[in-house]
């Protein structure tokens, strides 16, 4: 492979542009399905909310209306048992905002089936306290619809949708909308490991994975705040030191599996010969973006490359990584890289010092490191050096910062009417 090959990388995420048609389209079946529903065409109802969640990937951001509206035309048939797994859908899936009113609808739904307040009020109870260590989540008994079309639309749509963050973000919320809360707890946790550290983006995928996915495995919010501090911080929490007070527990340990082999291609799901192909690029990018004595804008993009391509493989746990960028951003011999270089490799360090983990425990080792070592050397106050750091600071407080809301259910009095 040539030099000027590692232009020419990885398409990355697969978009599903939102063109003016499609957004036409999206409107058109809205209107159709809200028609159909007043006319009492019920069926004909659902089928074109499907249609939206079905075959308009590019309206994913309308996909919980869609499943709402669902639920409300299953409600207005008379079809409580239906319109609560519809609604437990919109569960998985709801914003922050919206969580407390879904619970409440559920309950409402529940009771409406069973004359009874009993079965409503456990769901509320659960979803106020969590519950006792063996107590079963209500919404169990629940489930989801059967969705064996949407299940097949969406199986082709992640096979589409790249190797990148925000693909593993678009496949969690595919997961979200088939009753795969687990899944799509895995595809956060992929998402984060492919991630960069910009602090623009990363808090709000954090955010999605504790505040959505995590929320919904445990099917309540409590402690969820926790789980914050620990991915800002690791287990060993802000003192970075293991056996004291602000140790920190993992919050996804109970809930996902070992994370793949770094370099395997994490949940991207590349075959044999797509693995193979990555690695070369690897290899090529690695080769170039490593010599100080190739031009400055050969170096940068081949380093572009290489942290693309470490993306795309999900290899930033790599054993040897992070030494590889510190000794090409800290030479034996001085003088120091460019400043967009250091930079560059600078940011490699902190991606595999992270090495996969969803928590920045070890970046926060890693600069510990560099301090001392620019102590040792007297290289302190280099800026461009002190900008990373910055931005790597500025991460850790955007995420430190993030709260959730506390619960507000009461329990009902009585039935609901619909």
């Amino acid at each position: 492979m040539n030099r000027f090959a590692l232009l020419f990388l990885l398409g990355g995420l697969l978009f599903f542009p939102v063109k003016g048609e499609d957004a036409q389209a999206v409107g058109d079946l809205f209107k159709q399905a809200v028609a159909a529903r007043d006319a009492g065409k019920f069926d004909d109802s659902v089928q074109a909310y499907e249609q939206i969640i079905e075959t308009h990937p590019e309206a994913y951001e309308r996909w919980y209306d869609a499943q709402n509206g669902i639920t409300q035309t299953l409600i207005k048939k008379k079809d409580f048992a239906g319109a609560a797994q519809s609604a437990h859908l919109c569960l998985d899936a709801a914003p922050l905002r919206s969580y407390d009113s879904v619970v409440e609808l559920i309950a409402s739904l529940l009771s409406a089936q069973d004359k009874n307040v009993d079965r409503a009020n456990r769901l509320i109870a659960f979803a106020q306290s969590g519950g006792g260590k063996d107590q079963v989540n209500p919404l169990d008994s629940i489930g989801y619809p059967a969705l064996s079309p949407r299940e097949t639309a969406f199986a082709a749509l992640r096979q589409q949708a790249g190797d990148d963050s925000a693909a593993s973000r678009f496949r969690a919320l595919t997961f979200l909308f088939t009753g795969h809360p687990k899944d799509a707890l895995a595809q956060y946790a992929d998402a984060l490991r492919r991630s960069d550290n910009n602090p623009n983006v990363v808090p709000q995928l954090i955010s999605d994975m504790i505040g959505i996915a995590l929320r919904d495995v445990r099917a309540n919010r409590v402690g969820l705040d926790e789980a914050v501090q620990f991915v800002a911080w690791g287990p060993n929490g802000p003192d970075g030191k293991p056996g004291t007070a602000d140790d920190l527990l993992d919050p996804f340990a109970q809930w996902l599996s070992p994370a793949p082999t770094p370099g395997d291609g994490g949940l991207a799901g590349f075959d044999a010969a797509g693995l193979a192909t990555l690695r070369q690029v690897r290899d090529a990018a690695q080769l170039y973006g490593g010599d100080p004595f190739v031009s400055a804008d050969i170096r940068h993009s081949a380093l572009h490359a290489l942290q693309r391509v470490t993306q795309a493989l999900d290899a930033w746990g790599a054993s040897d990584s992070k030494d590889w960028y510190l000794s090409r951003a800290f030479p034996a011999s001085p003088p120091l890289p460019d400043r967009q270089t250091l930079q560059i490799l600078l940011q490699g360090a902190e991606l595999s010092a992270r090495a996969g983990a969803l928590h920045f425990g070890g970046v926060h080792d890693l600069w510990r490191e560099i301090d001392l070592k620019l102590a040792t050397d007297g290289l302190q106050g280099n800026k461009s050096i002190e900008e990373v750091r910055a931005q790597f600071d500025k991460l850790c407080a955007q995420i430190s910062q993030t709260k959730f809301p506390k619960a507000d259910l009461k329990p009902l009095q009585v039935p609901a009417t619909f």
